[in-house]
């Protein structure tokens, strides 16, 4: 995979340079129709959304990455697929992007924030940053995708978790095999993460919210019933940087296309 615009994650260290990544987006939305806000600062950093700001019928297109500070693919996949034109398909759909929701995580390359606590277990807590930031932006809304980026240490291949309600899992499926390849496969087990997984994919239609540890982003979005569909889109953190970026890209690619 060619690296967008001269990057090169690890001889530049650019991997948890969230400034740099910061700095990049500022640069990105130039040209376009999107705008970059400041909703709030985190840890010392500015908390940054990405939207097209687009008022419209059709339900709109929700990414979050950098959650987990010890998962950096995940943010720079999110900015290559936006250098390279990837939301275009969405056309006039409402876009809302947040690019590193936990921006010291990712500098200190760090699962948890500055208070040490693992954001995506507390969505249920409403004065935190940047759960506060993210409900404020959502309130109302409805999308047709709302995807959380994210990556595992166990993982042996790329895997999805597939929370909708139309008793198939087979959009799912689709994206997961756009978004791999042979040097970054499907993750092949039966089980993942305890639980009953199969060609990669997670699915469920109905939660046991007595078995979910916390309340995850993507379950916010879920039970609230803010998405049509939410996708929780995993790589291998051992593989190759490059892949992992790129299997992101690819898989926001896919997820895009599927919106239209």
């Amino acid at each position: 995979m060619a690296e967008p615009r001269g990057y090169n994650y690890l001889r530049q260290h650019r991997a948890h340079d969230v400034r740099a990544l910061l700095r990049a987006w500022r640069k990105a939305i130039k040209g376009t129709p999107f705008q970059v806000a400041t909703p709030g600062k985190k840890d010392g950093f500015p908390l940054i959304q990405v939207g097209n700001g687009k008022p419209s019928d059709l339900p709109g297109f929700y990414v979050s990455t950098g959650i987990h500070g010890d998962e950096p693919a995940p943010p720079w996949g999110l900015l290559e697929w936006f250098l390279q034109g990837g939301y275009k398909p969405l056309g006039n759909r409402p876009i809302l992007l947040f690019p590193c929701l936990n921006p010291l995580g990712i500098a200190e390359n760090h699962r948890v924030d500055g208070k040490g606590r693992d954001l995506n277990r507390i969505f249920d807590q409403v004065k935190v940053s940047p759960i506060r930031e993210v409900r404020a932006a959502v309130k109302g809304l409805l999308f047709h995708t709302a995807i959380c980026l994210h990556e595992d240490y166990d993982a042996q291949g790329a895997y999805l978790y597939d929370l909708n309600r139309t008793g198939s899992d087979a959009t799912g499926r689709a994206l997961l095999a756009k978004a791999t390849n042979k040097r970054l496969p499907i993750d092949g087990r039966k089980r993942i993460d305890g639980r009953k997984a199969k060609d990669g994919v997670l699915y469920r239609q109905r939660l046991d919210m007595r078995n979910i540890p916390g309340l995850p982003e993507a379950v916010f979005f879920y039970v609230n019933k803010l998405a049509e569909r939410t996708l929780t889109f995993e790589t291998p953190s051992e593989f190759a940087l490059t892949d992992r970026i790129d299997a992101h890209r690819r898989f926001l690619t896919a997820a895009a296309r599927a919106c239209c």
